[in-house]
């Protein structure tokens, strides 16, 4: 079969290292012919899937939902391209790719939740028509599925719950540096909250310690200027995007996420699999593979007071417990999210197995 997988952009995020890790598999075995796409632009991701020996078209077409010119542009591509499957994945690519491949007559039509959707009544209301015209909508956490379901956006039985494949990476030897070393991978926007981790930072009691934030996007000027007001400029870091971001995770004591919403959170499995310990956002798909106190620890993102004293309280805790706490991290997601499981339930999926 021919399957196109369809996504907004094909730059750098979560969803563009979902398809790197799907791409990293055997091609030798997988079942279908696959072709990526992106109504955007591309980058990075697109490169890489390239690399691999994949067909990838980039439309660099404006995503936005209200450029309905889109639609058309897809119809008559999967009209050329006459896929048995299209698989779209985020809020842009779900709506035109949805929508295209019905009047194209696609034979089965898969569309992808990744996050939380900030629909109005009116649009839960056209989503909701759109994801009639599918056979499953796949959803990246159960916490995601529960969202949509409870929009009543889909029902419950056509949702089906895919976690990410995360790839395990290179292993780097640990280099920890003399202070202690708190890492945050994650692009540089307000969901993913970096300035509450900077304020609490700024508050925190080992005033030796070291924030390095990695990733880049439209706050990084907002967040420069708020390390500055702090008079943070010697120990907090902005990389800008990094291809190997294990090379900072190596350095580092502890990872933190305080994203305010997140749909799975492939950058805490990948420093899980680092064995860092993690302090996380208490958000979407995160609680389900982490547990508080047991394999990392989690916290509400709203309050700073709150993540000032995880902070404090984990600085101050003697390393080699820090350290069970990532050996346990590490266990628990060994060998779950790998591509090889991935790419086994998502073949299920298009043969309709699912």
């Amino acid at each position: 079969m021919k399957v196109i997988r369809l996504t907004t952009l094909l730059d750098f995020g979560g969803q563009e290292r979902q398809y790197i890790s799907f791409a990293e598999s055997d091609m030798a075995s997988l079942q279908n012919e696959y072709i990526f796409a992106a109504i955007g632009h591309g980058g990075y991701a697109e490169e890489i899937i390239r690399k691999k020996g994949f067909e990838v078209v980039i439309f660099n077409k404006n995503p936005k939902i209200s450029n309905l010119k889109n639609i058309w542009t897809l119809y008559q591509w999967f009209r050329k391209v006459k896929p048995d499957v299209v698989h779209t994945a985020a809020a842009e690519a779900n709506f035109h790719g949805i929508l295209a491949a019905k009047l194209a007559g696609v034979k089965m039509i898969i569309g992808e939740e990744i996050g939380y959707p900030n629909h109005s009544l009116t649009a839960k209301i056209i989503f909701r028509r759109i994801y009639s015209f599918t056979y499953r909508v796949v959803c990246v956490s159960k916490a995601v599925k529960d969202f949509i379901v409870t929009n009543k956006e889909i029902n419950a039985e056509k949702g089906i719950v895919i976690y990410n494949p995360v790839s395990s990476g290179r292993k780097v030897e640990k280099h920890l540096a003399n202070e202690f070393t708190i890492v945050s991978v994650g692009r540089l926007e307000k969901v993913k909250n970096q300035s509450l981790l900077i304020k609490a930072f700024s508050k925190i009691k080992d005033t030796n310690s070291k924030l390095i934030l990695v990733g880049k996007g439209s706050e990084r000027d907002n967040l420069e200027a708020l390390i500055q007001s702090l008079k943070l400029e010697n120990r907090v870091i902005i990389t800008g995007f990094v291809e190997h971001p294990e090379t900072y995770l190596a350095k580092s004591h502890l990872f933190v996420i305080p994203s305010l919403s997140e749909g799975f959170g492939i950058a805490v499995v990948e420093a899980m699999q680092q064995e860092i310990a993690c302090l996380c956002s208490d958000v979407g798909g995160i609680p389900e593979f982490i547990m508080h106190h047991e394999n990392g620890w989690l916290f509400n993102p709203t309050i700073e007071s709150e993540l000032v004293a995880h902070l404090d309280r984990i600085i101050a805790m003697p390393y080699v417990e820090i350290q069970k706490i990532a050996k346990q991290g590490r266990l628990s997601v060994e060998n779950r999210f790998t591509t090889e499981n991935y790419v086994e339930v998502l073949e299920n999926l298009y043969q309709n197995k699912l």
